[in-house]
């Protein structure tokens, strides 16, 4: 069985259905012979970053063949083949010793079981993210487009390849020291905060160093004196900057999501479309999902309604919501009224 061919046949044995671009190396190397060490130095990747990569691909494949797989006998588990079971939860604990237990924490993310398709911008995020690498990723967008929703569903989807998820929003406009000695204690509870911002700073990157972590900062334009347009910093709130210069600049295996309606200035000077600094503009959601969310509040009308309302708020999840309701509580659920008599102001918050 060549590469490929096996590649091929794991990609159908794995319920994702695909391997990432870190684990293909992996697999690629372990079939051919290669060495954990050897595929560090050739693919440029951290040594312990591959190794945690393949136990983390061992393990699924484990559950995919109903045994344990290992760099050892993975070539002739893939060429016999093996039966998938049903739930991979139906193996005995003892087959397989977790490597690392994940720590998350959640802060006050909302609730996104009721979410609505954002499917080309989550696999674009992921690629950035599990595949690409990026140290930090921006989520841009206007008040109420939906980047907190987006950020939190991602963070969901993507904490498998993380040992470390913390997610915290800025709205309260913590100082970059409480922030700091936050995140510190989470993810290095038995060392001491250092005393200076800078310390502090160092202490973190050391931190994502470490550990492959995911720190989501939800509501970045809060520190920002314009939050829609500039991209300058509130007095007393500067050093963020020194924050996402780090983060951006210096090597390390973490990633730092940002939601915000400006584009702060550090990430205007480090992103690129190659680089591992890069902002997704957040729009509005698709017409199929726009009409889900007025489903929900109960409002309904012809397809040309429907499709008119979407059209006037641009697909914008807070505004269609809004005006579902004042449609329904004022206009006696006449979308047409509605739409000629008033205007929805979407405050900015």
């Amino acid at each position: 069985m060549t590469t490929e061919e096996a590649l091929k046949t794991i990609g159908h044995a794995l319920d994702r259905g695909y391997l990432n671009q870190v684990e293909e190396i992996v697999f690629r190397a372990v079939w051919e012979g290669r060495s954990y060490l050897q595929t560090a130095q050739m693919s440029g990747y951290d040594y312990g970053y591959i190794k945690d990569t393949a136990y983390k691909l061992w393990r699924s494949l484990s559950g995919a063949y109903s045994e344990k797989v290992t760099k050892h006998n993975v070539k002739a588990i893939v060429q016999r083949g093996g039966q998938k079971p049903l739930q991979e939860s139906q193996f005995r604990s003892e087959q397989i010793t977790d490597f690392t237990t994940s720590y998350q924490d959640w802060g006050d993310a909302i609730d996104v079981s009721t979410f609505y398709d954002r499917t080309q911008e989550l696999t674009k995020l992921q690629q950035w993210i599990v595949c690409d690498r990026c140290r930090l990723v921006t989520l841009l967008g206007q008040s109420g487009i939906g980047k907190t929703a987006l950020s939190v569903k991602l963070a969901q989807l993507v904490k498998p390849e993380f040992k470390f998820v913390i997610w915290r929003s800025l709205r309260d406009t913590p100082t970059l020291t409480e922030l700091l000695t936050d995140l510190i204690q989470l993810l290095a509870p038995n060392t001491d905060i250092p005393a200076t911002v800078g310390g502090q700073l160092s202490r973190l990157i050391h931190c994502l160093r470490e550990s492959r972590c995911l720190v989501v900062l939800d509501h970045f334009d809060m520190l920002l004196t314009g939050r829609t347009q500039s991209n300058q910093y509130q007095l007393s709130y500067e050093a963020y900057g020194e924050l996402l210069r780090r983060v951006a600049e210096i090597p390390h295996q973490s990633c730092v999501v940002l939601t915000s309606r400006a584009k702060p200035a550090e990430v205007v000077a480090f992103e690129g479309e190659k680089l591992a600094v890069r902002s997704l503009p957040v729009a509005g959601v698709t017409p199929a999902a726009a009409e889900q969310i007025l489903a929900a509040k109960g409002l309904q009308g012809t397809p040309a309604e429907i499709a008119a309302i979407v059209a006037h708020y641009e697909g914008n999840p807070l505004a269609l919501k809004i005006a579902a309701s004042s449609v329904l509580d004022v206009s006696n659920g006449s979308i047409e009224n509605y739409l000629g008599e008033q205007t929805l102001d979407i405050q900015t918050a």
